[in-house]
């Protein structure tokens, strides 16, 4: 790679007229302005009006998002046990709504150049809101297997809604905030673990208070009547797809860098779902009621959403994303281990052990899965894919794939390994499955190190300041909405 002096001497000895004619200038100017460009303060007084609007939006979206995957949790298995749904039946309907997101999220990060972020997000806002009110008139049938069937139909549609203006949220992050990426998306990461957390809860109450529909309308009502704000905060999104054929999913995987993030998330992913299914069993034996089983889930949910942001402004002050992850999987481990515990560890099962390992398990996985999709956008921009929408959107739909896949599988290992083997073997397999993939990683981390110039092989097709002879800049924030 070439050094600030050396593109600065090759600025100075060419003309100017050869420097326009061969794009040299502007690939001079993109050089000195990548290695001379500092990250501003991740903090919010640092935010414009327009900034501080959309992140609300965003939040505001994340949270009422999450709030719809878990606000049925606390009654549905009981509906659905009245029409003659098994409980496997009615699990499998929790856990289909991220298969589809892990199905659909690539698809949407290929078209998002074609229909536009800020069209996708509405949509998928509208989709997901009227599946919601749909899904309340559900106790109107009568029938199992109709139930059944518009059961999974009405999910699965708000799943595509969600995995929408999901993926459609990344590319706005990536555009607004710049400068700010990680700690934007830690303050997402706080919304969705809200929406968590005090999903249950609203689903709860609304539910004792109006019987089985009148969460999914309040939220469903909520998100349609939230579209026109949204329409005129969030900023449209210009970006082309011309020149991009090299921005492709493929082209992504094929770096060795992208497939090792890719693991990462998945594994931090499954550390956070594993739980779902399995740690209420492990806690009712330690004759614990209902109440003091929420509160320790909401003490889970709570620090993840809590150190989440902090973490993300960290990830934005330093530059080694690798050491972050590596040590949010050791952490994990730890935690995993101490949860059970472990049979390794030849100690017997205690309150207070698993609230200690579920403290560190919730600071751990947001300090794993924080840098996770700036590491990959900058693997991207390291192996000559371009700054533009088409790129942004393809690491989003990449990042919510394999989010969505660790999602899916967790409940399902977790749920297997506890069911045969008991719960501390399968915090043991757990906290080993960290282990290794931080081993594979600090080796991959430690090789690419040893050789950095690989990282740059291609620097001059590297994300380009301005596309054209012109200066015009694809990918930018425009002032219509």
């Amino acid at each position: 790679m070439r050094s600030k002096s050396e593109s600065y001497s090759v600025f100075v000895q060419n003309s100017l007229t050869e420097q326009c004619a061969n794009g040299e200038l502007f690939r001079s100017r993109d050089r000195l302005l990548r290695t001379q460009r500092h990250p501003k303060p991740s903090v919010l007084c640092k935010f414009t009006k327009e900034q501080i609007f959309v992140l609300f939006t965003l939040s505001l979206a994340e949270f009422i998002s999450f709030c719809s995957m878990s606000v049925m949790a606390p009654f549905f298995p009981k509906e659905a046990a009245l029409k003659g749904m098994s409980t496997s039946v009615s699990g499998f309907v929790f856990s289909f709504y991220a298969l589809v997101v892990f199905a659909t999220a690539p698809v949407f990060g290929k078209i998002l150049p074609s229909v536009g972020s800020k069209f996708l997000f509405m949509s998928g806002m509208f989709l997901a809101g009227g599946c919601n009110i749909l899904f309340g008139l559900l106790p109107y049938i009568h029938n199992y297997t109709v139930f059944t069937i518009f059961c999974f139909l009405i999910r699965t549609l708000e799943a595509v809604g969600a995995s929408a203006y999901s993926t459609a949220s990344f590319v706005f992050v990536v555009e607004i905030f710049p400068d700010n990426i990680s700690a934007v998306l830690g303050i997402l990461e706080t919304a969705m673990g809200l929406g968590m957390s005090a999903g249950p809860a609203i689903g709860g109450m609304l539910y004792a208070v109006g019987g089985f529909g009148l969460p999914f309308y309040s939220l469903g009502f909520l998100m349609i009547l939230l579209i026109p704000t949204n329409w005129n905060m969030i900023p449209s999104i210009n970006g082309s797809s011309k020149g991009t054929h090299h921005a492709s999913f493929g082209k992504l995987f094929k770096i060795p860098a992208v497939s090792i993030i890719g693991s990462i998330i998945v594994v931090a992913s499954n550390t956070w779902s594993f739980l779902d299914p399995t740690l209420e069993p492990h806690l009712s034996r330690l004759n614990l009621s209902s109440y003091h089983i929420g509160l320790i889930f909401l003490l889970f949910a709570a620090l993840y959403g809590i150190f989440s942001p902090l973490w993300g402004w960290a990830a934005d002050k330093l530059d080694n994303h690798w050491s972050m992850m590596v040590i949010g999987l050791l952490l994990s481990a730890v935690g995993l281990l101490m949860l059970g515990p472990s049979p390794l560890l030849e100690m017997e099962t205690s309150l207070l052990m698993d609230i200690l390992g579920l403290c560190i398990i919730g600071i751990s996985v947001a300090l794993t899965l924080m840098p996770t999709f700036k590491a990959i956008l900058k693997c991207a921009e390291e192996n000559g894919l371009r700054r533009e929408l088409t790129t942004y959107s393809i690491v989003a739909g990449v990042w919510s794939c394999m989010y969505s896949l660790g999602d899916m599988t967790g409940p399902a290992l977790g749920g297997v390994l506890s069911e045969y083997f008991g719960f501390p073997v399968c915090t043991t397999v757990m906290a080993i499955l960290s282990i290794a993939t931080a081993l594979v990683a600090t080796i991959f981390f430690t090789s690419r190190c040893s050789h950095p110039a690989e990282d740059y092989e291609d620097e001059e097709t590297q994300m380009p300041l301005f596309r054209d002879s012109k200066g015009e800049q694809y990918g930018g924030i425009t002032e219509t909405y």
